[in-house]
């Protein structure tokens, strides 16, 4: 979901115990996002993803250790085993219940887009027993409401807070009568061990604010984020791995968000890093490519009170693309 600075504040509920008002459901907010969405997402298979929310597990808390610029993760028990020149800079993060579920990005609902993108293009598409990877997944809790549906998901990141955050959690995993869900931590298509890891087949392939031309075409590269996705590849190289990847028939679906475009500010670029003949030279038929997506963005904002804070009309935008490899 893209590369963002990461600020340790806590996620909590105030508790109402002493009124004698019963203490929220851990996941509330998840609960209230899911019923603001009901009329932004019309498609069954993003309503049926809302409905899964009533099923997702509650996760114990746990505190984990971490520092940005450059990221690093550690365990509870990893950071015991640290020195203390290895603990400078890190500090105790605790993750609650939302937080497993929305890390540091907000609802992961947003995700049930992919699906209505895909009804309107690609309708004959199953989620169920569906192989699907998420690059740059950022969050579990889309991932695991796919799993729910019955998908067997594959998310994909660099951040090593992530995998110190997801390590040994009882929402990872195979789910008794659906899908799964694995992580791998690791710089695809860039690293051929990687490559190796996530593995081919795949039914459908996702990158949600990830995939933008500020992100991984920049000017100048910063030496505290990650290597760009595909960095130092040709475009046909870069789009090609996403064709092998894929199985025949498979869906590519790339969406992003942001600020008004400001060629100061290249991370406000959103546009599709990749032109679309360099998806057609691989072989993939374009059914999207670059579609203003803008409008319905700031629909979905003002279902979750994104207006509270941002003026919707002027500073939201986003773009999406659709690609299918052939049926051979």
């Amino acid at each position: 979901m893209g590369i963002h600075s990461i600020s340790f504040v806590l996620l909590g509920f105030v508790s109402t115990a002493a009124s004698g008002i019963a203490e929220p459901h851990p996941l509330q907010s998840l609960h209230d996002d899911a019923e603001a969405l009901r009329d932004v997402y019309r498609s069954a298979p993003a309503q049926r993803m809302l409905d899964e929310v009533e099923h997702l597990p509650v996760i114990d808390e746990r505190t984990i250790h971490a520092a940005t610029r450059p990221n690093r993760g550690y365990t509870q028990a990893q950071f015991d085993a640290l020195s203390e020149d290895e603990r400078e800079g890190l500090q105790p993060f605790e993750v609650d219940a939302m937080r497993y579920y929305s890390t540091f990005y907000g609802t992961p609902l947003v995700y049930a887009r992919v699906l209505e993108l895909i009804d309107r293009h690609a309708p004959r598409f199953e989620i169920e027993d569906a192989r699907i990877m998420d690059l740059g997944y950022g969050q579990l809790g889309h991932l695991r409401l796919w799993a729910q549906m019955g998908a067997n998901v594959v998310g994909v990141e660099v951040d090593p807070i992530l995998t110190a955050m997801y390590d040994g959690c009882a929402a990872v995993g195979p789910i008794e009568d659906a899908g799964s869900v694995s992580l791998i931590e690791g710089a695809w298509p860039n690293d051929a061990s990687c490559r190796e890891e996530v593995g081919r087949g795949f039914d459908l392939i996702v990158s949600r604010n990830l995939l933008k031309r500020g992100y991984v075409k920049p000017t100048q590269r910063n030496p505290s984020f990650p290597v760009p996705v595909a960095w130092g590849m040709s475009d046909e190289e870069a789009v090609g791995h996403f064709f092998d990847a894929l199985a025949p028939g498979g869906i590519v679906v790339i969406e992003s968000l942001g600020p008004r475009p400001d060629p100061a500010k290249p991370w406000s670029d959103i546009a599709n890093p990749w032109p679309r003949a360099a998806w057609e030279a691989v072989g993939f038929e374009v059914l999207a490519h670059d579609t203003d997506e803008s409008p319905f963005a700031r629909r979905q904002g003002m279902a979750l009170g994104w207006d509270e804070r941002m003026d919707l009309e002027n500073g939201l935008y986003g773009v999406y693309s659709v690609y299918r490899k052939p049926v051979e």
